[in-house]
């Protein structure tokens, strides 16, 4: 069944320079400026970039180095005197070289097997997946602050809406009931007693005018627009739509968390047995110069080589075996906190369905009472005007009409509320 409230107002006092958003426009204008998502993009950029960091790290790397050396005093060497002929360990002091010493030289490094490096590969790969779902999360939480806020300013537009009909309903009552007073039908007490109720009425009105302004400010934040926004004056009531879950996007985060860490513990495993191995090759020129006098000379020499570079650790104090357990217990935790949030998820999911069916139900009802009260008014004022009734009667009546109509929009509140509730939580909102 469908229920279409279409008759509320557009209040020109709050609204002259306002513009009516639909709420796919106010989403729509949210994702596209609000600062939660901006950020939750720079996240996913820098995710990116950071992932072609580390796959970076598997190309070769080539340096270019230099040095320039004047020794002050040259180095001193101590050389065996049985070279020479003399005795058995005894040494001669001696320098050798030039104080002038210059290299030049490329460097070429690359990679040929790292496990930490495999690993971290991977890591950042899942990190990536993370933002990702952190991202729709942004959107979801955007999407959901929007209706939310939207939908309640509908509502208190609407119950504004009602409090403006009771008014021109009670002025009408009241230029009947000073006819009955001048026909010497009616007391002037009487009159008075309307004149307090359109008083209150416009109290109320004040009071819900500047709670739907504030609605409309904290939706212009969201929106992050210069304009005045007002909502539309058309609260559609829906049927119960039978949402499926679409997983969890906070167990998807844990689950690729869980992951990282089984990387984490098999790079630690492999460390312990598996080398690092690398490529290394150099190629340069080695300069000597000599600066004094008869012999000045400054000669360069080529200096060039290639090689593997291995890295095998074979003891460390077992900080190795000590980061295994911690990796150990920390993915265990994350199972533990896996079955928690499954659990409460489903609860959660099972009391929502409850609280949409008892919403809706509660609609249906309140419409009819609504029907009745209006009904009932419209009687009690054709019968104060034949004077037939007191005007506490009709007051009553009126009463009672506004309460059914403040009810009725209450369920609607609870039933939309409810429905929005599910759809976040079953993961069906749509992200742009």
């Amino acid at each position: 069944m469908k229920l279409v409230i279409a008759n509320m107002l557009i209040f020109t006092a709050l609204c002259a320079n306002a513009q009516s958003w639909s709420l796919e426009q106010c989403v729509d204008s949210a994702y596209k400026n609000n600062i939660k998502i901006e950020v939750a993009k720079n996240n996913q950029e820098i995710s990116q970039l950071k992932h072609k960091e580390v796959r970076s790290y598997l190309l070769p790397k080539l340096s270019l180095n230099g040095e320039y050396k004047y020794f002050v005093e040259l180095p001193y060497q101590l050389l065996p005197l049985s070279v020479f002929g003399g005795p058995e360990g005894q040494f001669k002091e001696t320098q050798f070289g030039v104080q002038h010493n210059i290299n030049a030289n490329l460097v070429l490094q690359a990679p040929v097997y790292s496990s930490t490096l495999n690993g971290n590969i991977q890591k950042v790969k899942l990190a990536k997946e993370i933002v990702e779902i952190e991202v729709a999360k942004s959107y979801d939480q955007v999407y959901f602050e929007v209706s939310k806020i939207y939908r309640n300013a509908q509502l208190i537009a609407s119950q504004v809406n009602y409090i403006d009909s009771s008014i021109v309903n009670m002025k009408r009552v009241q230029l009947n009931i000073e006819r009955l007073v001048s026909e010497k039908l009616a007391n002037q007490s009487d009159v008075s007693k309307v004149e307090l109720k359109i008083s209150t009425l416009e109290l109320n009105k004040s009071r819900l005018k500047t709670k739907l302004k504030q609605l409309y400010n904290a939706l212009e934040l969201l929106t992050a627009t210069d304009l005045e926004i007002t909502v539309e004056s058309e609260i559609l009531m829906m049927d119960i739509q039978p949402y499926v879950s679409n997983g969890d996007k906070e167990l998807e985060v844990i689950q690729l968390q869980e992951r990282m860490l089984t990387i984490d513990l098999k790079t630690l495993k492999r460390s312990r047995f598996l080398p690092e191995l690398g490529f290394v090759a150099t190629y340069g020129t080695q300069g000597y110069g000599f600066d004094q006098d008869p012999n000045r000379f400054l000669n360069f020499y080529p200096v060039g080589y290639a090689g593997i570079k291995l890295s095998q650790p074979l003891f460390n104090g077992t900080v190795t075996n000590k980061q295994i357990h911690q990796k150990e217990l920390e993915i265990e935790n994350l199972k533990l906190k896996e079955e928690l949030i499954e659990d409460s998820k489903n609860l959660e999911i099972q009391n929502a369905i409850l609280e949409l069916e008892n919403a809706f139900s509660n609609v249906e009802l309140n419409d009819q009472q609504v029907e009745l009260a209006q009904l009932i008014y419209t009687q009690e004022e054709s019968k104060l005007h034949e004077g037939l009734i007191s005007i506490n009667d009709l007051l009553f009546a009126q009463n009672e009409l506004l309460q059914n109509q403040q009810n009725y929009l209450m369920s609607v509140a609870q039933f939309l509320a409810a429905d929005l509730h599910l759809k976040y939580i079953t993961n069906n909102i749509s992200n742009k």
